[in-house]
């Protein structure tokens, strides 16, 4: 099978992009995943844990919209199940919906004991906060700067703007496999000091956390406390 083309990868991705906003407190992005082996619900989103902080801590409604149909689905605390890996930036919602969501057998999760090297291109997406854009996921692209092990996450060439937390990254294989790498959490500028200029900030790194540490770390919670929702489907509307 031939390497996909990023408009190809673009497409298939964009089945599974979502816009997470908790009510009252901004937005970021996100991407449906496979459910977790044993977990509660029949969908699960994966996005960065500072774009649903406010919500795990007060119990505020987290909303869900599919970047395809624009369908809008509202979880309050009640309808949903959080589960976080707060110094990674990461967080799982799972909830159940009347439907499957996405279309997660067209992409593959990168393994554990797999990660890509200098040089590999990702692609990623999001919900920039832009006016011009905030309800348009927008697709950027970079080069893997560094691996770095000990926090299992890249540095990459690319920007990350507010907003595009918690979208998903991926990379076009050569064997065709369109293969999810990991999600956006932080951007870091070169914050340069001019004289009696002050402090300006110029083109830096973006860092992708790897997916797999919490999808591994939730397999072995759930295996010594299995996460429990309630009968309730979420609600969705347009």
């Amino acid at each position: 099978m031939a390497k996909l083309e990023w408009h190809q990868a673009v497409k298939v991705m964009l089945k599974n992009v979502v816009k997470v906003s908790t009510l009252g407190n901004g937005y970021g992005s996100g991407v449906i995943v496979p459910t977790p082996r044993n977990a509660p619900g029949n969908c699960c989103v994966l996005t960065a844990y500072h774009v649903i902080q406010k919500a795990e801590e007060t119990g505020a409604t987290i909303e869900i919209e599919l970047a395809e149909s624009q369908e809008k689905i509202l979880l309050p605390s009640l309808a949903r199940t959080i589960f976080t890996a707060k110094d990674r930036d990461q967080a799982l919602v799972l909830f159940n919906a009347a439907i499957d969501l996405g279309d997660v057998s067209k992409f593959k999760l990168l393994s554990v004991n797999r990660h890509y090297v200098p040089g590999v291109e990702f692609g990623w997406l999001g919900y920039p906060v832009l006016e011009i854009a905030k309800n348009t996921p927008c697709f950027l692209h970079g080069r893997v700067s560094a691996y770095l092990d000990d926090v299992e996450a890249y540095l990459v060439d690319g920007f990350s703007i507010h907003g595009v937390s918690g979208g998903p990254v991926f990379c076009c294989e050569e064997n065709g496999d369109l293969v999810l790498a990991g999600i956006v959490t932080n951007y870091f500028p070169n914050q340069i000091t001019i004289p009696n200029s002050g402090t300006q900030s110029w083109p830096g790194l973006a860092m992708f956390r790897t997916i797999n540490p919490l999808m591994k770390l939730y397999a072995q919670e759930n295996k010594v406390k299995p996460q429990q929702l309630p009968p309730i489907t979420a609600t969705s509307y347009k």
